[in-house]
């Protein structure tokens, strides 16, 4: 090879190099160049100043000048700032919706359009005006007059209807669906009738005649221009029946009317609320319900149970007084201007002397029946309903048989049904036996006690036991002890008063010798 040719071939391999390096370093100057652009898209990012999030009014004026160009300018409120702003070229001013909301540049100029905000603060509608407009309230009553938004335009509103407003509280945004009140108001036809109450014979004929002859009479009290009672009241110790009584009316009303009675059961202690305003609704509410049910002509029961709890006497500082407003609410629906046909309410509590004296005067509660413990004949009848001929007995008696050994061990009055002595305010001591605090709860409770003994023993032999006068007297015992415990363990004034015995008749209390070795 010459020299020459050797000298082209080195350029040529010197040329390779160059033009791989410079191609290497074009690639290096095209990634600097991508990764200067992401930089300078970042800082854009970072450095965008922010948009104000505002709610649309109105559009306040829009015309277009001499070159072409559209000047237009919308009402719109952010936070509660009301301004006019100028909308941007860009957006056409007939697409901007009151309600929407609008986002504002740093320079407040109206650049874009959004949903209607999900979230805000909840008003309850109570009137609509002939405008349209709304006044709506807080919960503590408040009202206020609100515009609404497009999306409610041609919305059918009412009364109690809730609805979301912006934050300046001009503009009412959003329906809300209905509350679920169901929690608060059972709407039944109980399947307990008369016949399943034992020992309330008298109760239960009382309430026949407040209830059932208004109802089912219609015409001879019209005729002798006799109102029917407005409500019932059934009080006295606790399980003794007096839920029993009010599920059985309303079954009774259901059997006797053609269309049917219905039950509005309230749970008395759930219609506290801690927002003012609140209790006093939902009061409106379950009387506005028993009003709708009862216009077709039904009989409607409005059954409110632990009543002491709601109607509490007004100005007694036991509680957070909450009653100075629930009590005269619950009177102006009862005997208001609105009238309650075909509405009955029946209360049941074991604290009487708790309720407000005004819902108790007559022309109210007219009727006020008290359910006291069982006596003999009364247990009697009781146990009969839960211990059956048909039930496994024991060989040679019957069923009477055993309710009448039973009965006469709990209302023995010897030291073995010695609960504990109480002491009055005069320093004078009493004894206190199984008879003076048993209920029909506690009797048929003593019953199932033994028909649970009776189905063990039947697992462990293979073969149905016997109910006997031993499983009966075991179960006795059993309750006794637990009810020894029970009212040595309670505060003496706080038990005697929910027990039903008179004020001030117990302020002490004492074991009796051998009622926890009994």
């Amino acid at each position: 090879m010459t020299q020459d040719a050797q000298s082209l071939q080195d350029l040529a391999a010197l040329n390779d190099r160059l033009m791989a390096r410079n191609h290497a370093l074009a690639e290096a100057l095209n990634r600097a160049g991508k990764e200067l652009a992401k930089a300078k898209a970042q800082i854009s990012q970072i450095t965008r100043p922010p948009l104000t999030f505002a709610t649309m009014v109105r559009v306040d004026g829009s015309h277009i000048d001499d070159e072409g160009v559209r000047h237009a300018s919308a009402e719109v409120i952010a936070g509660t700032r009301r301004m006019i702003v100028p909308i941007a070229a860009s957006l056409n001013p007939a697409g901007l919706e009151p309600g929407r909301t609008v986002l504002l540049n740093e320079n407040m100029v109206l650049v874009d359009q959004r949903d209607v905000d999900g979230v805000g603060t909840v008003r309850r509608v109570a009137q609509v005006l002939d405008d349209g407009r709304l006044i709506v309230e807080d919960n503590a009553g408040n009202p206020t007059v609100v515009r609404r938004a497009t999306a409610l335009a041609g919305v059918s509103l009412g009364p109690s209807d809730r609805v979301t407003v912006d934050p300046s509280c001009r503009l009412a945004l959003e329906l809300l669906p209905g509350e679920d009140d169901a929690d608060l108001v059972l709407e039944e036809t109980p399947d307990v009738t008369f016949a399943d109450i034992g020992g309330l014979d008298e109760q239960i004929e009382r309430i026949r005649d407040a209830v059932q002859l208004p109802f089912l009479h219609r015409e001879l009290f019209e005729r002798y221009n006799l109102n029917p009672p407005k409500g019932v009241l059934l009080y006295g110790p606790p399980g003794n029946g007096k839920t029993l009584i009010a599920k059985a009316v309303a079954h009774m009303l259901a059997e006797g009317t053609e269309s049917g009675g219905v039950f509005l059961s309230v749970k008395g202690p759930e219609l506290l609320n801690k927002f003012v305003g609140e209790s006093e609704r939902l009061i409106r509410l379950i009387f506005a319900r028993a009003r709708e049910r009862a216009a077709s002509g039904r009989p409607v029961i409005v059954f409110i149970d632990e009543m002491d709890s709601l109607l509490r006497t007004r100005g007694s500082g036991v509680s957070s007084d909450v009653e100075t407003t629930i009590v005269p609410q619950f009177l102006a629906e009862l005997d208001g201007v609105e009238q309650l046909d075909n509405v009955m309410v029946i209360g049941a509590s074991n604290r009487v002397d708790m309720i407000d004296p005004a819902v108790l005067r007559p022309g109210r509660l007219d009727v006020k029946i008290r359910v006291d413990r069982p006596g003999p004949r009364q247990a009697d009848d009781i146990i009969r309903h839960y211990l059956t001929d048909d039930l496994p007995l024991e060989h040679g008696v019957d069923a009477h048989a055993l309710a009448r050994v039973l009965v006469g061990d709990i209302y023995a009055q010897d030291e073995h049904r010695h609960v504990c002595d109480v002491c009055d305010e005069h320093g004078q001591w009493r004894a206190i036996h199984m008879s003076d605090v048993v209920s029909g709860a506690m009797l048929k409770n003593i019953v199932d006690r033994a028909k649970t003994r009776a189905v063990k023993a039947s697992i462990e032999t293979g073969a149905a036991a016997a109910l006997s006068v031993d499983m009966l007297a075991m179960a006795a015992q059993e309750e006794f002890r637990e009810s020894v415990d029970a009212i040595l363990d309670a505060d003496p004034v706080q038990w005697s008063r929910i027990a039903g015995f008179e004020s001030g008749s117990v302020t002490r209390i004492r074991p009796a010798g051998d009622a926890r070795t009994a």
